[in-house]
């Protein structure tokens, strides 16, 4: 297959949102952030939920961030250079969300294996 013909096919998969983009993956403990945990939070009430949400959105530690069903109203993934720095996140900004009522906090030992779903 050609250059231009594989530069056509991307761009339809693109223009189609089958394809959202592309990025560099970095390698979080090359670039000192050693601890990865994940935080069910529970919200005052569901209502605040966008609020919530937007003062996750300004923690940059903070790299995912879902809307879910079962116990947490939201379930995050945290990025933190050490257990004593997910602390710090944890005390002078997590708990300081107007909204949150609680959090539950898993702490990640190592990451098996990681990948997009399959396309047929």
């Amino acid at each position: 297959m050609s250059g231009a013909a594989i530069h056509q096919r991307i761009q339809r998969l693109m223009n189609i949102g089958v394809i959202k983009g592309s990025e560099f993956v970095l390698n979080p403990t090359k670039v000192g952030y050693h601890t990865c945990a994940f935080m069910g939070v529970f919200l005052k009430k569901a209502s605040l939920f966008d609020k919530v949400v937007q003062m996750l959105e300004q923690i940059p530690e903070i790299v995912e961030c879902h809307y879910t069903t079962g116990q947490y109203a939201i379930f995050i993934k945290i990025y933190a250079q050490s257990n004593e720095h997910l602390k710090r996140i944890l005390h002078d900004k997590l708990q300081s969300i107007p909204g949150i009522s609680s959090t539950e906090t898993i702490i990640s030992l190592d990451e098996s294996f990681k990948r997009q779903i399959p396309v047929e």
